[in-house]
């Protein structure tokens, strides 16, 4: 087989260092993220809508972070090259001062090489034959080093205009560049540009027609109804299934969304990876929603009737009970389905605007969180109440009087924020689809963190229990969505 043929076996996953530490960023911070929040509403704190306040308010101040940013690489830029300038000059003048110096060296050594000369010619003319023959070698020699020493001057001549050239150059060239960073601090090239077409670039000519700040609101609308879907649905669902779900089926509407939408080539090769994603997702759910039909069986008549006590101490328990129904498991994975369906519509429109109208990243996710928060808060401040899944009186009076929960929500947001940025800049430097393929691996470190939890921690309420022969059922739907990823970017295929 050719080399090229051999090459195209290999596993696509030759990233740089800057990329890899953006996917390991957002896979830690998303984990982190998903855990503070469940333990939140199994510690009591059931306020999805709170939450999601707080996620925008998280990802609106990315706008403060790329305002610092771009007055801090401009004030380094402008230092750099005013001490390019400067080096330009002094090393001009050097190479001035040093072309004089060589230039006065040669000319005394071309005359002293000539007063030699003569008075060798005056000691021949009155030398005898043998002496003559003795000379003559001699004066070949130094002929021979006069012409070197001519050629050496030529030389150090040429030498000593190269380097004014050249440097002159480099120089235009190094200023051209500061100058593009200047303007294009925040920007990175393209992303992936794996499987588009001429007709990629067609299909999303309208997004340069659109407005600058008006560009963000289209992903926003979508990161305020997906976000505010993701924490309600935590309500009703295990963190490290919905994790499985999300990833799963983002990761497959995201490829069928850059298809249809970005006009994206994918292989055959993606495709059955991504139908193999698609099982692994459907063996999940089953077995999730089994777990809880037996727990739901299993039950015992006095739990249930204490599920309805009214006690404080008892309240928090008996919602978990009944959150844990089947029932309550179906609305959690459909808030699931409609989660990542936004999810995918705001990836693929970041992407876009990032991509192909080069829209910097910081201020697109700053931009978002500004736009969903201002909607968001009108929301929560008139017709809240009016959703049914939070008591926004009670939310509050539980914020009045519990002072460690107060500082947990002030230090949220910037968990959000760090998240976020990950996030989008794992967008901008890969893809949303790359980005949903690598968002699985959030669910390795959120399921082994929730039993962790529950098994090493003293309250049995907090993290997730194992749960036989269930769990090892929900194990397997992970290990084919795996292999499903492994598929995906095992070959590197012609996109056809």
């Amino acid at each position: 087989r050719k080399p090229t043929e051999e090459a195209s076996t290999t596993m696509v996953c030759k990233y740089s260092g800057y990329t890899w530490s953006i996917l390991s960023g957002m896979i830690l911070t998303g984990s982190a993220r998903s855990i503070m929040v469940k333990l939140a509403y199994q510690s009591g704190f059931q306020a999805p809508l709170t939450i999601t306040l707080l996620y925008l308010f998280g990802q609106s101040l990315s706008v403060f972070v790329y305002w610092i940013q771009q007055k801090w690489l401009s004030n380094d830029y402008n230092a750099l090259e005013s001490s390019i300038i400067v080096t330009d000059d002094q090393l001009k003048q050097t190479t001035h001062e040093t072309s004089i110096e060589l230039s006065s060296n040669c000319s005394n050594d071309v005359e002293l090489a000539q007063q030699r000369e003569t008075k060798e010619q005056s000691s021949c003319e009155e030398a005898s034959g043998d002496a003559e023959e003795i000379f003559l070698p001699n004066s070949k020699a130094d002929t021979v080093g006069t012409d070197q020493l001519s050629d050496s001057q030529d030389s150090t001549t040429t030498s000593s205009s190269i380097p004014t050239s050249i440097l002159s150059e480099m120089y235009k060239s190094i200023h051209t560049s500061i100058s593009l960073l200047k303007n294009n601090n925040d920007e990175m090239p393209n992303g992936s540009n794996h499987g588009l077409t001429p007709q990629s670039a067609e299909r999303i000519r309208w997004a340069h027609d659109i407005p600058y700040y008006v560009r963000p609101a289209i992903p926003a609308l979508f990161n305020l109804l997906n976000s505010a879907l993701r924490w309600a649905s935590l309500l009703y669902i295990d963190a490290s299934v919905a994790e499985m779900l999300i990833s799963g089926l983002e990761l497959t509407l995201s490829v069928v969304a850059a298809r249809v939408i970005r006009k994206r080539m994918v292989s055959r090769s993606r495709w059955v990876g991504v139908v193999i994603v698609a099982v692994g997702v459907v063996v999940i759910e089953r077995a999730n929603n089994w777990k809880h039909q037996q727990q739901e069986e299993e039950q015992p008549d006095d739990n249930v009737e204490t599920s309805n006590n009214n006690e404080d101490d008892n309240n928090s328990s008996s919602s978990n009970v009944t959150r844990s129904s089947a029932q309550n498991v179906t609305i959690g994975v459909i808030l699931i389905i409609l989660q990542s369906i936004l999810s995918v519509l705001q990836d693929i429109g970041e992407e876009i605007f990032m991509q192909a109208t080069t829209f910097p990243a910081m201020m697109m996710l700053g931009m978002e969180g500004l736009y969903g928060f201002v909607i968001g808060l009108i929301i929560y401040a008139t017709i809240g109440n009016k959703f049914g899944i939070e008591d926004i009186d009670d939310t509050i009076s539980m914020l009045m009087n519990n002072a460690t929960l107060r500082w947990w929500l002030l230090g949220l947001p910037f968990l959000f924020l760090l998240t976020g940025i990950f996030n989008i800049k794992a967008t901008e430097v890969t893809s949303a689809m790359t980005r949903n393929v690598w968002k699985n691996l959030r669910t390795v470190l959120v399921w082994s963190i929730a039993l962790c939890i529950f098994y090493l921690g003293n309250n049995s309420k907090y993290g997730e229990a194992w749960h036989n022969p269930d769990s090892f059922f929900i194990l397997l739907g992970f290990s084919v969505m795996t292999s499903g990823i492994v598929v995906y970017y095992w070959y590197k295929s012609q996109e056809q």
